[in-house]
């Protein structure tokens, strides 16, 4: 038993939970900062319309975070709990309106790292939300990088839809850089099926 208390031992079993605590913070560091990359890109993984809300008194956005706590109810079922002091963005004027929102939003478990709460598509607001040009695909094509940093699920295929033709959903990124195409993506499957051309 006199072994276990020596200097030796207590030094390495220190290192070890040195290492351990070092790794630990790595990989917390990692998981929570993927979502939001150097560039300002956020990986969206909750997309869906807004059925009902609540909002505490004086809900506001303020200098890009929420004051006070909201619940938003999704049509797909799911309840969504913003807290105060959450980075978020709200662009969509009716919030109280049934559909006439959606919600994107960058979480982590239950809880909402970042969101943004749209204006809904006036024409298929349960259906289709119209975003940004396509820039850029990660993970194999698995996920396209939007030009306003937002990273979403793309479908297998994206439908590429233009009268210029393209052999590839990458040749037409390059054709159609930001400013002339649109994403859109499906409400009911949470990822984009079909990429538009709006520009020569």
């Amino acid at each position: 038993m006199r072994y276990f208390f020596t200097a030796r031992l207590w030094a390495a079993l220190g290192m070890l939970l040195g290492a351990s605590a070092l790794v630990f913070a790595t990989l917390l560091l990692v998981n929570g900062g993927s979502s939001a990359s150097s560039s300002g890109s956020r990986v969206i993984d909750v997309v869906a319309a807004v059925t009902t809300t609540e909002f505490g008194d004086g809900w506001q956005i303020s200098d890009g975070r929420s004051v006070g706590d909201a619940t938003l109810s999704l049509d797909d079922g799911r309840t969504l709990h913003i807290v105060d002091g959450t980075p978020g963005e709200v662009t969509c004027e009716l919030p109280t309106i049934p559909y006439s929102c959606v919600i994107v939003a960058d979480t982590l478990g239950s809880g909402v790292l970042w969101f943004a709460l749209v204006p809904s598509d006036s024409s298929n607001g349960k259906e289709i939300l119209t975003l940004p040009a396509l820039v850029d695909m990660l993970q194999g094509g698995d996920l396209g990088v939007l030009s306003n940093g937002w990273v979403v699920p793309l479908a297998t295929p994206t439908v590429r839809n233009c009268d210029t033709e393209t052999t590839s959903l990458r040749d037409f990124i390059n054709k159609f850089p930001d400013g002339n195409a649109i994403a859109l993506l499906n409400l009911y499957q949470d990822q984009i099926t079909e990429v538009v051309c709006t520009g020569p």
